[in-house]
């Protein structure tokens, strides 16, 4: 996720933890008393027919073991539109598509359109900007015990979720303090100014009352009063003549009160997130940064399981809820080498990573216990592309857009813009803060900016290389889009790649529509019924059958776990409870 950089475990992983953690986080030290309780775990990105070859291949076997015995969604469930992170994530915890929850994509539109025009967004992952109610903030308010070690739009703090005493949200996202690679004699942190040397087979790492050494490929944790959060030192290469340390990113853990904060610090830690979102990048075939990219990824994971356990621990709650930013991140990275290059290094990389998230959930899966169930879901699923297309370029050239003296966009003479905040097209009206077309002349300028696209890239990509716009309200029983939104634009799929990644941005006049990527990508975004755009949906244990059941959306996992804890969901939720996957009572 590229604003939250949002951001796994081996057991021969050494996590080195300097004055940080006062439990092992072994599962059987952390299991909690037998008790019915529901532990979610979103696997961001994860797509359903990866994880079918995967578990085919014996490379996944605790996700094969909970599907083996509990219940999926065969074909993969269908998020949102578009499948993006913060929008398929809201509809998973809501059970509402985006016309409810209000969350259009990554970037979300500011309301109301009276006061903001459609140049304005905001985060997506903000608790204030989702519009329905979480299944997190239900099942509390109907009494039951919930804990959120970690997920998108739940913040301890926002207004919605305060003074209900049997939820307690935690979240490791806010002032993110991105990672990086020190190779230099000293780094800052908080404006604390840390001094790096040689020490033995290892550097010592100083910033008085602190001192630690770090040895060769292991994670230290440095957990300074005057910094926000606790991060982690990783020694990637050492070299007579140099070295280059990998400081994890960092930041405030939010929870539900100053005490709760101070004991996930001492006893967790903090989360660590994109270790790739470097400059220069981990994975560019370096052998010692693929090194360094792992373990961070085995960090992650490990401080996830940390977190989840001690959450469990403290309290063992009726619904826990956590979140992995993989294998999203590695996806982005490798899934474009692996499938149009074929590169061999990539996939083992990524199915190291896969491996790293399956040892996780077999590890929690552990933890719970035989009267624990477990929900494993993927907020969307990943295909590889190789070509960017600018729709913007596309309506300059047909006379719909206007450009800026600065090279912007011009409203007072643009009449549709391909909107930054969701892969949507969108008509200045007039009831748009600084919309210059007359309502009555809508459908006119939509369907001509519909007809300009799709020809563009016919010429540009081939034909067949855009699905057909989807109107909001139309005709479609398993899918919603935002009416905000007045098209929705998704570039195809030919089985294997996405014909084009759709760009929001507006390049310099004389450039191509179409521009070749390199090294490719793995992208997701646009409609999520296509095949490979399909999302991981499994639950087993207690209360579930061991069922699939095809047609399956995200809408329907809210009101399937509200069902299972007991609670009657909303009658306003777009989805309904998978019957096919639950025990008669």
């Amino acid at each position: 996720m590229r604003l939250v950089t949002l951001v796994l475990l081996a057991f021969a992983f050494a996590l080195g933890v300097a004055g940080c953690a006062t439990e092992n986080g072994s599962a059987d030290n952390a299991r909690p008393a037998s008790r019915r309780q529901l532990l979610v775990l979103s696997l961001d990105g994860l797509p359903w027919d990866l994880a079918q070859q995967k578990m085919a291949a014996g490379k996944m076997p605790n996700l094969a073991a909970l599907v083996a015995r509990g219940s999926s969604a065969s074909g993969g469930s269908v998020s949102s539109y578009p499948a993006k992170t913060a929008p398929a994530h809201a509809t998973l915890w809501t059970g509402c598509w985006s016309d409810r929850t209000k969350i259009l994509g990554n970037e979300t539109p500011v309301l109301p359109r009276t006061a903001h025009s459609i140049l304005e967004f905001r985060p997506g992952f903000d608790a204030s900007a989702l519009a329905a109610d979480p299944v997190w903030r239900i099942a509390a308010r109907a009494g039951k015990t919930v804990t959120v070690v970690q997920a998108t739009h739940a913040e301890p703090d926002n207004g919605d979720d305060l003074g209900i005493p049997s939820l307690r949200i935690f979240n490791g996202y806010r002032n993110l303090v991105r990672s990086a690679i020190v190779t230099g004699p000293a780094f800052a942190a908080d404006d604390r100014t840390f001094t790096v040397e040689r020490d033995g087979d290892g550097l010592a790492v100083s910033c008085p009352p602190l001192h630690v050494h770090v040895p060769r490929a292991t994670w230290v944790a440095v957990d300074h009063p005057g910094v926000r959060g606790v991060f982690y030192l990783y020694l990637a290469r050492f070299e007579p003549a140099g070295w280059a340390l990998l400081r994890s990113s960092y930041s405030t853990v939010a929870a539900p009160s100053e005490a709760d904060a101070a004991r996930f610090r001492s006893q967790v830690g903090g989360y660590a997130y994109n270790a790739q979102k470097l400059d220069p990048p981990l994975l560019d075939g370096t052998p010692w940064k693929r090194e360094a990219y792992l373990a961070a990824t085995k960090l992650n994971a490990e401080q996830v399981k940390k977190a989840v356990l001690w959450a469990m621990k403290e309290r063992p709650s009726d619904l826990t809820i956590a979140y992995l930013p993989q294998p999203d991140e590695a996806l982005h990275e490798l899934l474009g080498k692996i499938e149009i290059w074929a590169d061999r290094e990539a996939a083992a990389t990524l199915d190291e990573v896969l491996a790293v998230c399956d040892s996780l959930l077999g590890d929690l899966a552990s933890a719970l216990g035989p009267e624990g169930a477990i929900a494993v879901v993927s907020d969307h699923g990943m295909a590889p592309v190789d070509r960017v297309f600018y729709p913007n370029l596309a309506l300059e050239r047909a006379g719909l857009l206007a450009r800026s003296p600065t090279g912007g966009i011009s409203l007072a003479a643009t009449q549709v813009i391909f909107a930054r905040s969701g892969d949507f097209l969108t008509v200045n009206t007039l009831d748009r803060f600084g919309g210059i077309v007359p309502p009555g002349e809508k459908e006119a300028w939509l369907s001509l900016a519909e007809r300009e696209i799709s020809k563009a890239a016919e010429a540009s990509l081939g034909a067949g290389s855009l699905l057909p716009p989807f109107r909001p309200g139309t005709n479609s029983a398993d899918l919603a889009a935002s009416p905000e939104g007045d098209a929705w634009l998704s570039a195809a799929c030919d089985g294997v790649r996405l014909y084009a990644f759709l760009s929001p941005e507006l390049p310099a006049k004389d450039s191509p529509l179409v521009r070749e990527i390199s090294p490719p990508m793995g992208y997701h975004s646009g409609d999520p019924r296509i095949a490979r755009l399909r999302a991981a949906m499994v639950f087993a244990g207690p209360g579930f059958l061991h069922s699939e059941a095809a047609g399956v959306r995200h809408v329907d996992f809210a009101p399937t776990v509200l069902r299972w804890l007991g609670v009657e969901p909303p009658g306003d939720m777009a989805g309904a409870p998978l019957d096919a996957f639950l025990e008669k009572p």
